[in-house]
C-alpha cells in the first residue's frame, strides 16, 4: 500500500512539473546585428532580467547576426506573429503605420545620446512607445535602446575632387550621392542638397569603392567596425540625427501574455535600455577616441547653423501632432 502511495505521489510530482514546464513562455528575440552591438548587449540584459523577475517562467530564446532573417523579414515576422521580439529602428516605424515615433528621427533634434536618454526615461518618451500599439499596426513598443549620433563620410576621391577642403560645408555637399539608411534620412539628406541612392548595407563598402557612390552615412561604431574607414576615410560629424532602437513585440504575442507577465517585461525593458545605453555611450567615447588615433581625415562641419537652417523645411511638411511633439522635445518638456 505505501509503495502504491509513494508510485502515485511520484506520478503527481511528475505530471505537475511536466505542467510547470509547459506553462512556461520562451520568446524568440532576433537581433540582426553581431554579439559586440549595443542592442544585442541590451538584448542580453533583457533575457536575464526577464529570468530574474519572473521566477524562470519567462525565458528569451536570442538569436543574433540575423540568424532569424534579415531587418524586414524581423519586421514582417513581428506584424505576422511569427516573430516575438524584434529591436526595430524608431526612425524606420513610420514605414509601417507608426507615424509618431518617427518624430524622433527628425534631424538636428537632440544635442547628445544624455538628452535622448532622458527623454526615452520621461513620461513623454512613454507616451511614444504607447503610440506604437495605439497605431494598430502589429507591433506593441515597451522600450527604448538609445544609440549614438549619425554623420556622413565621403571617399578620399569625392574629398580631393572637392578641392581637398579642411572642414566641411553644406556647399560641399551639393549633389554628392549618399546611401541613406532609412527614409526619413533620406528626406533630410535631400533637403540638405544630396542626391541618395539605395545600395544593401552588405553591399555599402564595394559601392563606396567602386565610386558608386560619394558617401554613406551611419555612427562612428558602425562606421569602425565595418571598415568603411577603409573605402571612405572622410569622416564628417555632422551629427544630423541620433540613432534610436526600439524594443517591439508583436501584438498576437502580447495579446498572449498576463497583467503580471507584461509586468515582467516592461522590467526587463528597462533593464535591457539600461544596458544597451550605457555600452554605446562607452563605445562612443572609445570610438571617436580611435578616430582621432588613426591616419583618417576629419572634416568638421563649418556651417552647422546653415544645415539647421535648411532642415526647417522637414519639420513644417509633418502633421501637427509630429510638430507639436518635436516642439515639446526641443523645449525639453518631458
Amino acid at each position: 500500500m505505501r509503495k502504491t502511495v509513494c508510485a502515485l505521489l511520484a506520478a503527481v510530482m511528475l505530471l505537475a512539473a511536466s505542467a510547470s514546464a509547459a506553462a512556461e513562455k520562451i520568446l524568440t528575440w532576433n537581433e540582426v546585428n553581431g554579439e559586440k552591438y549595443g542592442a544585442s548587449v541590451g538584448a542580453h540584459a533583457f533575457a536575464e532580467k526577464l529570468k530574474e523577475v519572473s521566477g524562470g517562467e519567462m525565458e528569451i530564446d536570442l538569436y543574433v547576426g540575423a540568424a532569424l532573417g534579415t531587418e524586414q523579414e524581423s519586421m514582417q515576422g513581428i506584424q505576422m506573429g511569427t516573430l516575438d521580439i524584434f529591436r526595430g529602428n524608431a526612425a524606420s516605424l513610420p514605414e509601417y503605420g507608426a507615424e509618431l515615433i518617427g518624430t524622433t528621427g527628425l534631424p538636428f533634434l537632440f544635442g547628445s545620446m544624455e538628452e535622448f536618454h532622458d527623454f526615452a526615461e520621461s513620461g513623454l518618451g512613454r507616451q511614444v512607445l504607447d503610440s506604437v500599439g495605439e497605431a494598430g499596426c502589429g507591433f506593441r513598443a515597451i522600450g527604448w535602446m538609445v544609440e549614438g549620433p549619425r554623420s556622413l563620410f565621403i571617399t578620399e576621391d569625392t574629398w580631393k575632387k572637392l578641392g581637398s577642403p579642411a572642414q566641411f560645408s553644406l556647399e560641399d555637399l551639393q549633389g554628392l550621392v549618399i546611401r541613406p539608411g532609412n527614409d526619413l534620412i533620406a528626406e533630410t539628406l535631400r533637403a540638405l542638397g544630396a542626391e541618395t541612392v539605395q545600395v544593401p548595407f552588405a553591399e555599402l563598402n564595394t559601392s563606396l569603392e567602386a565610386g558608386n557612390l560619394n558617401g554613406a552615412e551611419n555612427g562612428i561604431t558602425n562606421y569602425l567596425d565595418n571598415g568603411f574607414y577603409q573605402t571612405a576615410p572622410c569622416f564628417i560629424p555632422d551629427t544630423h540625427l541620433f540613432g534610436c532602437g526600439v524594443i517591439l513585440v508583436s501584438q498576437s504575442t502580447w495579446d498572449g501574455l498576463s497583467e503580471q507577465e507584461r509586468e515582467w517585461m516592461r522590467t526587463a525593458a528597462r533593464a535591457g535600455g539600461e544596458a544597451c545605453y550605457a555600452y554605446n555611450l562607452e563605445h562612443e567615447r572609445d570610438c571617436e577616441k580611435r578616430l582621432k588615433e588613426m591616419n583618417l581625415t576629419l572634416l568638421e562641419v563649418a556651417d552647422p547653423e546653415k544645415w539647421q537652417e535648411v532642415c526647417e523645411n522637414l519639420y513644417g511638411q509633418q502633421s501637427p501632432e509630429i510638430r507639436e511633439l518635436a516642439e515639446k522635445i526641443r523645449r525639453k518638456e518631458y
